[in-house]
């Protein structure tokens, strides 16, 4: 040990610890002394991690994605970081490691990169673009994408420093509660809180309620029971109205306490109506908990240990790594830096499970969202990937000739025939009359998705004009009440109407339909209370489309 560095000694007591295996029984490693931070925020999403704010001279890595850190791809890097990273599934070390892959000692002490030298990170843009910038631990600010400042903030990340907090949105006819930290604030009593939600569902027409937990590490399970009992005891009024609509949130950071208050609405008496929504969570319904906290003799570095065991509730299956959704949304980084909440969308679109697996050789998805989630419309733009022998010239969708578009060795943009009826479809890739290559995709009656104009923006700029024709831009805002037109596909006929929202509010829709084959034309008007770069999203047909962004002034 008299050889090892002060990193590799801080690193190799967490490793010690983390031996346990118990994600709640861990040493605070980003606190040991000398420890300190990169100048970057890291947000581990469905397709990898991602830079969400840097300081000013990496401002070049904002949105992209870190793949390696010194010689070792980002699989390696978390292989060595599994190692001190106490957790009891991949949902928790993700979500740990967006804290320690930008803790610099740490990245040295597990020996990824050399000490006494910045440390050089790799990134990858969305264009498929490799850089690698050289890092320094600094406390300088940080420039991030995602500012209320500068625009439409999703309501999950727009308020993280109060424990909990609700609003009502008229238009919406939704209460939504935001459940931060399992946490009696002083200044905000819950038990008084939780009487002013309830008079609010009491006072309101509700057609929505949402309780979300993501993010929620824990703290005491109990605190919520004021709210969690009126809410049930509401219940037999609540479910009056046929549209009333229960739903949990959860997400990789939902851990402890926080799970343990998801967990219930999986129980039989608010199960039949509620719906967990999300991902699946950090914490294991299975765990050891009930913490004490302890500071190294030394460095007063600190940490915590387990003191009780708790078993899953009844009603869950035994031995579940992780609180599994009733409905799964993932979030990707393009959601995410179009400052879109994919898991409200589909709250708003009522939306239910995903449509089943694909197989075969083939993946056909939405020309314009490229969503495995949702099927493909009869008379849309649809795209099929594969490995192809060769370039194919045409596609069969359940036995119809589609009209190809456009083709390459491995992509195939066509037009799905309008007379494939709803359901599951063979899609037969075909070269001179031989079928090549073959997967199955659901068929939807509609499915909406908003081209990109710039898909390597992961801001994702929207085809969408404002009322002069212009294509909507930082330089030619929207104003509010202005009409935009959505260039779109997916259109499923008149008798599917269309929704559309800016953030999560609904617009007033002023036309809809086809424009040409498979491009749909949707104008809608700008609502007020908006500034600044601003989602749109569609919902159709119990289906939420992908979201493209436009700037209003």
């Amino acid at each position: 040990m008299a050889t090892l560095t002060d990193a590799q000694f801080y690193v190799s007591l967490a490793q010690l610890v983390a031996m346990a295996g118990d994600s709640h029984t861990y040493l605070y490693l980003y606190a040991a002394p000398g420890f300190q931070q990169l100048p970057m925020h890291l947000r581990w999403l469905d397709d990898g991690v991602f830079v969400t704010s840097a300081g000013a001279e990496y401002s070049r890595a904002l949105g992209a994605r870190l793949i390696r850190i010194g010689d070792y791809s980002i699989g390696e890097v978390m292989q060595r970081l599994a190692t001190v990273i106490p957790h009891e599934n991949d949902q928790w070390l993700h979500y740990m490691a967006q804290i320690y892959l930008a803790q610099q000692q740490i990245l040295q002490g597990l020996g990824l990169v050399p000490e006494g030298s910045p440390s050089p990170l790799t990134f990858q843009s969305l264009d498929g673009s490799e850089f690698t910038l050289l890092m320094d631990a600094s406390n300088e600010t940080r420039v991030s994408l995602l500012s209320a400042a500068t625009g439409t903030i999703p309501d999950y990340l727009l308020d993280t420093t109060h424990y909990y907090w609700f609003n009502y949105s008229v238009p919406n006819r939704m209460l939504y509660f935001k459940y931060n930290v399992c946490a009696n604030d002083p200044a905000n009593p819950f038990s008084a809180f939780a009487s002013t939600i309830l008079n609010t569902l009491d006072s309101n027409p509700i057609d929505t309620l949402v309780f979300d937990f993501r993010g929620n590490t824990g703290g005491d399970d109990s605190i919520i029971n004021p709210l969690f009992n009126g809410v049930v005891q509401r219940l037999p009024q609540l479910r009056a109205n046929p549209r009333f609509a229960l739903y949990a949130a959860i997400d990789k950071g939902t851990f402890s306490s926080g799970m343990d208050d998801a967990e219930v609405f999986k129980q039989p008496s608010v199960g039949s109506i509620a719906r967990v929504i999300g991902e699946p969570t950090g914490g294991r319904p299975q765990h050891f908990g009930n913490v004490a906290s302890f500071n190294l003799p030394g460095s007063q570095t600190p940490g915590q240990y387990s003191r009780q065991f708790f078993s899953a509730p009844s009603y869950l299956p035994p031995g579940d790594a992780y609180l599994e959704p009733d409905i799964a949304i993932a979030t990707r980084s393009t959601d995410y830096f179009a400052r879109f909440d994919p898991v409200m969308a589909a709250i708003l679109a009522r939306s239910g499970a995903a449509p089943p697996t694909q197989s075969g050789n083939v993946t056909t998805v939405n020309a314009a969202s490229y969503r495995l989630e949702q099927g493909i419309a009869p008379g849309s733009f649809a795209a099929a990937f594969g490995t192809f022998s060769t370039t194919p010239d045409g596609v069969l969708v359940s036995g119809t000739a589609a009209r190809v578009l456009a083709a390459t060795a491995s992509q195939v943009n066509f037009i799905v025939p309008e007379t494939v009826v709803p359901g599951t479809a063979v899609i037969s890739i075909q070269a001179a009359g031989n079928e090549i290559a073959s997967g199955t995709a659901t068929i939807t009656v509609s499915s909406p998705g908003i081209f990109v104009l710039q898909p390597a923006d992961p801001q994702q700029p929207g085809a969408i004009e404002n009322e002069d024709s212009v294509v909507n831009d930082a330089s030619h805002p929207a104003a509010v009440g202005g009409v935009l037109r959505i260039f779109a596909t997916g259109y499923g006929g008149d008798a599917v109407p269309v929704q559309v929202f800016f953030g999560d509010i609904p617009a007033e829709v002023v036309s809809s339909g086809l424009a040409s084959p498979g491009l749909w034309e949707i104008d809608a008007r700008v609502p007020s209370g908006l500034s600044g770069r601003t989602p749109v999203f569609l919902v159709a047909g119990g289906l939420a489309s992908n979201a493209a962004t436009i700037t209003v002034q």
